[in-house]
């Protein structure tokens, strides 16, 4: 052991100064998550390098790496990336418009609840292309199809989640409200929004998930501008083709991992530090 360490053990002792290393260690330890995609990547490495997959139908991960930095550096298809992007972000905040008052009056009121809910669940488990379909039918093709399909994917996470934060609401609180004579803008400002907050964070958070996972085959479907439809331009049956196919579905996840760790992860950690 270092003259240092020694020191440190004799001055602190030897139980603190080990707790602190152990802290120390904690604080450098890696995400799981991180641990397990390292792992995938290396072992994806491992077989394409070996041989045995040919480049054709698994093209070497180092190679999907340089052609992911040569996308980044490409304008066709950074935009292709925000029309996606926008296309959900509007779809997820048109779902929160619309499935926010209607969550809070289900929530509140029991016979609401038990007249709308078991409707809104047959309408959810619809499948998504089929509702596109529709969509795509009535509607037409484009922009406008790719942003109905995303809010109707996001509707269902936001509505119950939402709709069981009100729910979980203590009945006292509402009593309290009532005898402190405080009016309805008092109430829900004060008691009903800070309670159902971290159930609204959950629910953007799924819904945005769920929104990039349909979002690919509805910019396909209903050909529309976005980094599905380059996606399925790119993939093909020569190797140069399919690196770029798999460029563009890893920045898709990327791009999901990126938000979801640098905004919804740290507001719901900041939310439940608050409570």
């Amino acid at each position: 052991m270092p003259r240092s360490y020694g020191l440190l053990s004799r001055l602190f002792g030897s139980k603190s100064f080990h707790r602190v290393r152990e802290k120390r260690a904690r604080k450098f330890r890696p995400p799981a998550w991180a641990v397990l995609l390292v792992a995938i990547f290396a072992l994806w490495e491992s077989v394409s390098l070996s041989g045995a997959v040919s480049s054709t139908q698994l093209p070497a991960l180092h190679d999907v790496f340089l052609a992911l930095i040569q996308l980044a550096a490409t304008p066709f298809f950074l935009v292709h990336v925000g029309q996606s992007f926008a296309n959900v972000t509007t779809g997820v905040s048109l779902a929160l418009v619309l499935v926010f008052p209607l969550a809070l009056l289900v929530g509140m009121r029991s016979q609401l609840d038990q007249a709308i809910t078991p409707i809104i669940m047959l309408v959810g488990a619809l499948p998504d292309l089929a509702i596109l379909t529709l969509l795509v039918t009535v509607i037409g093709r484009g922009n406008v199809a790719a942003v109905a399909i995303s809010a109707f994917s996001a509707f269902f996470p936001v509505y119950f989640t939402i709709r069981q934060g009100v729910k979980e609401i203590p009945g006292d609180y509402f009593h309290v409200a009532s005898v402190f004579k405080a009016g309805r803008v008092q109430t829900f400002t004060k008691m009903i929004l800070p309670s159902i907050f971290p159930n609204l964070v959950t629910g953007l958070r799924l819904s945005f998930e769920f929104s990039w996972n349909v979002l690919l085959a509805v910019e396909v479907i209903a050909s529309v501008a976005g980094i599905g439809t380059f996606i399925s331009t790119s993939l093909g049956s020569s190797a140069h083709s399919l690196t770029y196919g798999l460029a563009a579905i890893m920045t898709v996840g990327l791009i999901t991992i990126a938000i979801d760790r640098a905004f919804f992860e740290r507001f719901e950690n900041r939310i439940k530090r608050w409570r």
